[in-house]
């Protein structure tokens, strides 16, 4: 198994772009079923019930984005990017 080799700034940058996108999705999921709830309990139909469920729908969907950046972000982590680009 290979030895961790990550310096402690690249092990804080990668916890907090872990903490970032956990905290963004369960913040995007609480928004969204604050929104239909809002639409259920007032019973929310025609134009007004149609844009509550895009607003949740909009909110859901940028989940999946959020975890595409997190991949990226943790190569960039790996690669050494920001500590090459800090020298300069």
């Amino acid at each position: 198994m290979p030895r961790n080799t990550d310096s402690p700034a690249q092990a804080l940058r990668r916890r907090e772009a872990w903490r970032s996108v956990i905290f963004a999705t369960v913040f995007r999921l609480l928004m969204a079923a604050v929104v239909l709830g809002l639409r259920w309990h007032y019973q929310m139909e025609g134009f007004a019930g149609a844009l509550l469920l895009i607003v949740a729908v909009v909110e859901l969907g940028t989940i999946v984005p959020a975890w595409m950046s997190l991949k990226v972000r943790l190569k960039e982590i790996e690669g050494g990017e920001e500590d090459a680009a800090s020298q300069y």
